[in-house]
């Protein structure tokens, strides 16, 4: 059966008749739900549900609208499910290969090179690494290879999700990179230090943890100050800073620079090229990776995704002290 036109789907409700007949022509009975802990006042456990038939090599992804948006105040019993990713496999452990049409005219035979060549009207918005990722007029694009590149592992369709940029009038005032290095290390007292983040309000925002003070920003600002006690000393002193892509922390893309001129939506690929050496540490999953450099001034580590292709989180740290 050819399900390429699923793709039309992304944003849709799950009651919507057209996704109601797409789960039908699946044979799949079971609606998407939000998981919560029925002892835990419902408590929400993921807001994501994923339904697949592997007879037939397909697999859906809903998500709760409001998460979706950025919201965490809703009613996991009545929001409704957004479909927001579609499935196509192809050689997948445990599922039938997909022998449909798939979207976008890639063949079922398509090698790396093959579907590079079909896209290749969209080449400016690839983003490579394991896997590619192409943004296309409909959604976002993401192929997997098997062997070496020689065939597809599966593609995937994903719902853009909206844009959470930072409000306007902070934005203007975070403080730059440079500023921020120059306090590293410097005690949550030193009134420099006091004084870069204080348009952030930083003393409105301090909690105590058990290892020192967080001011989690990351709900406007997409940023977080980490004050750790270092080497047995008595002072709490910047030890760790964390620059987030929008969603990834629940909050706002943090809106000013970020270290050694990356960007958020750089590939893995792109981020090692600016850098300009391999880093001294690499470990990539399923769904994320982490790359770790070593400079002087401070440790960096780069969290990416490895479905997405682009960066999720940076982190500027001291010595020891990265965190995830």
């Amino acid at each position: 059966m050819d399900f390429s036109r699923s793709v039309s789907l992304l944003g849709r409700p799950s009651t919507d008749p057209d996704v109601q007949a797409l789960l039908a022509s699946l044979k799949i009975i079971r609606q998407p739900s939000v998981d919560v802990d029925e002892n835990d006042d419902d408590r929400v456990l993921s807001a994501e549900d994923w339904l697949i038939n592997r007879q037939l090599g397909i697999e859906l992804g809903f998500e709760a609208r409001a998460h979706l948006l950025g919201e965490d105040d809703f009613d996991p019993n009545t929001e409704p499910m957004v479909l927001s990713q579609v499935y196509f496999y192809r050689n997948h452990p445990e599922v039938k290969p997909y022998r449909g049409r798939l979207p976008f005219s890639i063949g079922l035979d398509d090698g790396r090179t093959g579907v590079r060549a079909k896209l290749a009207a969209y080449e400016p918005t690839r983003r490579s690494y394991l896997r590619d990722t192409w943004e296309m007029p409909e959604c976002r694009l993401t192929v997997s290879y098997v062997d070496d590149g020689a065939r597809i592992g599966f593609v995937l369709c994903l719902l853009r999700p909206p844009a959470m940029p930072a409000d306007a009038d902070d934005a203007a005032v975070v403080p730059s990179i440079a500023q921020i290095a120059h306090v590293m290390g410097k005690p949550l007292a030193d009134p420099e230090l006091r004084l870069t983040f204080a348009p952030l309000r930083l003393e409105q925002n301090l909690e105590e943890d058990e290892t020192g003070s967080i001011a989690a920003l990351t709900r406007h600002l997409g940023i977080e100050l980490r004050f750790r006690y270092l080497d047995g000393g008595r002072d709490q002193v910047l030890a760790n800073v964390l620059f987030y892509r929008e969603h990834e922390a629940e909050g706002a893309r943090w809106p000013g620079q970020l270290p050694k001129g990356l960007l958020f939506d750089d590939s893995p690929e792109q981020v090692t090229h600016k850098i300009g050496r391999p880093p001294d540490h690499l470990l990539d999953e399923e769904f994320e990776g982490y790359a770790t450099w070593h400079f002087v001034e401070y440790s960096l580590q780069v969290k990416y995704s490895t479905m997405e292709n682009y960066v999720l989180c940076v982190q500027m740290a001291l010595g020891a002290t990265l965190s995830a």
